[in-house]
């Protein structure tokens, strides 16, 4: 039994065996045959890759210039032509501060890029060396047959100088200096030119930037910020009080104007705030520039005669005294343009010391002797000559009662302490005022500069007239008989005064209402003696006495030469 068993258990074991080995030599077979064929496919696609294929290997290229099949020298010409032509064609349009600056082709940039080396790096893909580079080199022909592409990088390189030179030119093109705001001032106004801000190129930046790809680009710069200007503390500067041309009384020579400045501040501010830098605007200021220069002045100083005034004077000794006096004070005084004319400030408080002597007067409707009595008499032959020459009067009052020396409504009383005689010069030049006091005369002549050929002629028309009464009084300090005039009598006026001005040629310009005068009327006083009067009033009565005074005055209201125009006309009405 023992011995059937193991022959039959041999014979399976034979049998299994050999099935196994034959399987197993055709599966190896045909791995070692599949080996063989890859490695010898490889191993030829490599040799082929290696020593067989010369160009460069499918699906590589530089900067998308396709250059498969191209041989080393080959692909090189093809980058000089096509990398050249894309350098010159290529630009950068370059930008600041919302200004396109240039536009440069990379060539003018100095853009250099290597072709040689850009071609054999082309060239290398798929030319790895040893056994490992072989394999590499197949695999990556296989792969760029199936479609795979390498793409090359170009090595590109700047020429530093021209870059440097565009560079710097953009930065000259971009630059502006800043500059400070200033003021000007003129005759025509205060003229401000805003500050503007500067700016810089950040040059090297710049290049940086140009070095890279981008078609547009955005440089950055620097601001150069300009001095704003301080108005408040400009209008101080600038400040000025208007100061016509005149003539220097004291040193007795034309002193050249100064020009007014004002400027208004805080409008000015919002003139400046609104300007555009560096822009030029006019700021709100009132500028006043003298009307007339010192030669000019010069030229035409106390030229002409402006008008003429006469009256004649009558009374004491000591009355002509002071009208003489007062005119000596007043003789060779100078108004420049907008002066006042003061007459009790330049004749004075009228004083013995002074050489004022005591004349008749009116102090409330009586007559005293005063010192200074007559002076009214220069005062309104003043004021006649200020009428003709068509000055401004600023302040004038009638005297109390109508003065026969002058036309009805022509007077000016004055007293130390008022009223007062006050006029203006307004004629745009100095004037000089004459008084000349010559044989009982007083002539006052005014001197200025005419600018036209009109003149003055004054009129007057008596409104009204109120009659003196005459009065007798007894009086026992006359003796019975006698007759004495104790005070005058004059008749009352209401008078109204015209200025009227012509032309040249004659014609009436215009006629102006100058005044209003009222002149108050007096009684007539006659004292009657009763000293010794007779029980039965029999008997004579005596005329005569003393003769009538002929009142003066003291420069308050100046009554000497006072006539009844019923009765008698003055010489300048005769």
């Amino acid at each position: 039994m023992q011995g059937k068993h193991l022959p039959g258990r041999h014979a399976a074991v034979s049998e299994t065996q050999g099935n196994s080995g034959v399987f197993g030599k055709v599966a190896l077979g045909l791995l070692i045959a599949i080996f063989v064929l890859v490695v010898g496919g490889a191993v030829g696609v490599g040799v082929y890759a290696n020593h067989i294929y010369e160009g460069v290997f499918p699906g590589v290229s530089v900067e998308g210039i396709a250059l498969d099949g191209q041989t080393l020298p080959g692909a090189q010409n093809l980058l000089d032509q096509q990398l050249a032509a894309r350098v010159k064609a290529s630009t950068v349009t370059i930008t600041a501060d919302d200004e396109i600056l240039g536009t440069y082709t990379r060539e003018e940039l100095g853009v250099r890029v290597h072709t040689a080396e850009a071609a054999l790096k082309a060239y290398a893909v798929g030319r790895e060396k040893g056994f490992e580079g072989w394999i590499n080199n197949a695999v990556t022909l296989v792969r760029t047959y199936l479609g795979e592409t390498y793409q090359v990088e170009p090595a590109v390189s700047y020429d530093e100088e021209m870059l440097y030179n565009v560079v710097e030119e953009l930065e000259k093109v971009f630059y502006r200096s800043s500059s400070d705001a200033s003021y000007e001032l003129t005759d025509e106004g205060v003229f401000v030119t805003k500050e503007c801000n500067g700016r810089k190129l950040n040059g090297e930046e710049l290049r940086v930037l140009l070095r890279g790809t981008a078609d547009e680009v955005e440089a950055t710069w620097t601001e150069i910020p300009g001095q704003t200007l301080d108005l408040q503390a400009m209008a101080d500067e600038i400040s000025a009080e208007a100061i016509p041309t005149h003539y220097d009384i004291a040193s007795g020579t034309v002193v050249e104007g100064q020009r007014g400045v004002a400027v208004d501040v805080e409008a000015a501010q919002y003139v400046m705030d609104a300007a555009a830098e560096g822009e030029r605007v006019r700021l709100p200021a009132k500028i006043t520039v003298p009307e007339i220069t010192a030669a000019e002045l010069e030229a035409v100083l106390f030229r002409d005669l402006l008008s003429t005034a006469k009256t004649n004077v009558s009374g004491t000794s000591a009355r002509r005294g002071n009208v003489r006096l007062s005119g000596e004070f007043v003789n060779g005084t100078i108004l420049n343009h907008g002066d006042v004319f003061d007459y009790n400030e330049i004749v004075g408080e009228r004083t013995a010391e002074r050489g004022f002597g005591e004349a008749s007067a009116y102090r409330n409707g009586e007559t005293v002797q005063e010192l200074g009595g007559g002076i009214c008499q220069t005062s309104s032959t003043i004021y006649y000559a200020t009428l003709l020459a068509n000055l401004e009067i600023v302040e004038r009052a009638n005297h109390r009662f109508y003065p026969g020396y002058i036309e009805f409504g022509m007077d000016a009383t004055v007293s130390w302490g008022g009223p007062e005689f006050r006029f203006r010069n307004d004629t745009g030049y100095p004037i000089r005022i004459e008084v000349i006091y010559e044989n009982s005369t007083l002539t006052v002549n005014i001197y200025g500069t005419k600018t036209d050929d009109t003149y003055v002629v004054m009129t007057h028309e008596v409104l009204s007239t109120t009659e003196y009464q005459t009065i007798y009084q007894e009086t026992m300090e006359l003796s019975w008989g006698t007759q004495k005039e104790k005070q005058s009598g004059y008749t009352g006026y209401k008078v109204v005064t015209y200025r009227n001005v012509y032309d040249g040629e004659g014609n009436l310009i215009s006629s102006e209402l100058e005044a209003r005068s009222n002149y108050l009327s007096r009684d007539r006083i006659i004292l009657v003696g009763i000293n010794g009067k007779p029980a039965d009033n029999s008997g004579s009565v005596e005329t005569g006495g003393d003769e009538p005074t002929i009142p003066d005055d003291n420069g308050n209201e100046d009554d000497a030469g006072i006539i009844d125009p019923d009765t008698e006309k003055p010489d300048w009405l005769t």
